[in-house]
C-alpha cells in the first residue's frame, strides 16, 4: 500500500524518473524505441516473467494496431514500494500480491482499478539437514508447520533460523500474518535467535537462506527462478 502522501496533481506533472532495472522491446531492440510503459514488481521480474509478457505484449500490439514500436521498462519494488510508484507517477501499472493493500490503493486515489491476473504460491523452504525436524506428514497447515519451526527453535536455537525480508513485501506480511496466528512475533524484539531480518528482494533473500542454512517463506515463480544450487542445498517442506 502507499505509506506516504503524494499530491497527486503535482505526480502527474513531474512525476520523478527511476533508473529501469531491465527495459523489454520484443523483436525492436535494435531500434531501442522508446519507453512508453513503466511496470513496477518484484518477484515478477526477478522471475523472468514480467519479461515473456512484455516482450509478447509489445510484439503484438505493434503486429494488431500499427502503432510504433516501443520498450516496456521494469521499475524494481516490492509490493510496499510499488504502490509508491504508482502514487508517485513514476510507474504506470504495478504488478502486487495483497489485494487488502491493493484496495487501500484505490481508496487512496492512486490507482483507477486492480484485475486478477494469476495466482502464485508460497512455500516453507529451508536446510536440507532440517535441524528443526519439519514433518509436513504431520502437519495439518501451514501454522503446523510454523509451531514445529518455533519448537526447534527453543529446543536449537544454535541452529535454527527463519530467514524474513522483513522489507513489507507482500511475503513479509503473509508470513508475519502466519506467525501471529500461531502467537508469535519474533520481530517484537530487538534481537531473535529465531528471527532474522534480512531486508533484500526475492532471489537474493532466498539464495542468503541457503547459505546460512535457514528457513523461509518464498513463493513458487521466485524458487524455480533461482540458480539450481540454491535448490540443492534446500528442500520444500
Amino acid at each position: 500500500m502507499a505509506s506516504v502522501h503524494f499530491d497527486k496533481d503535482d505526480a502527474m506533472h513531474n512525476p520523478p524518473y527511476i533508473e529501469p532495472e531491465l527495459t523489454y522491446y520484443g523483436a525492436y531492440r535494435d531500434d531501442k524505441p522508446k519507453i512508453r510503459l513503466r511496470i513496477a514488481t518484484g518477484g515478477s521480474g526477478q522471475s523472468g516473467l514480467l519479461g515473456a509478457l512484455a516482450d509478447a505484449f509489445i510484439n503484438d500490439h505493434v503486429k494488431e494496431t500499427g502503432c510504433k514500436p516501443f520498450a516496456v521498462a521494469w521499475i524494481k519494488s516490492d509490493t510496499a514500494g510499488s504502490f509508491n510508484n504508482l502514487a508517485s507517477g513514476a510507474a504506470d501499472l504495478s504488478i502486487t500480491y495483497h489485494p487488502a493493500a491493493e484496495d487501500i490503493a484505490a481508496q487512496q486515489g492512486f490507482t483507477d482499478r486492480s484485475v486478477y491476473a494469476w495466482r502464485d504460491h508460497f512455500m516453507i523452504v529451508g536446510p536440507q539437514k532440517n535441524p528443526a525436524e519439519l514433518d509436513p506428514s504431520s502437519a495439518k497447515s501451514v501454522q503446523d508447520l510454523f509451531s514445529q519451526l518455533f519448537r526447534g527453535a527453543v529446543d536449537n536455537p544454535s541452529a535454527v533460523r527463519f530467514l524474513s525480508r522483513y522489507d513489507k513485501s507482500a511475503t513479509n506480511v503473509k508470513e508475519e500474518y502466519i506467525w501471529t496466528t500461531i502467537g508469535q512475533v519474533p520481530w517484537a524484539y530487538p534481537y531473535s535467535d529465531l528471527y532474522h531480518r534480512y531486508n533484500a528482494f526475492p532471489f537474493q533473500a532466498l539464495e542468503a537462506a541457503a547459505k546460512l542454512g535457514e528457513y523461509t517463506l518464498v513463493d513458487r515463480g521466485t524458487w524455480w527462478g533461482v540458480k539450481d544450487w540454491v535448490r540443492e542445498d534446500m528442500m520444500v517442506y
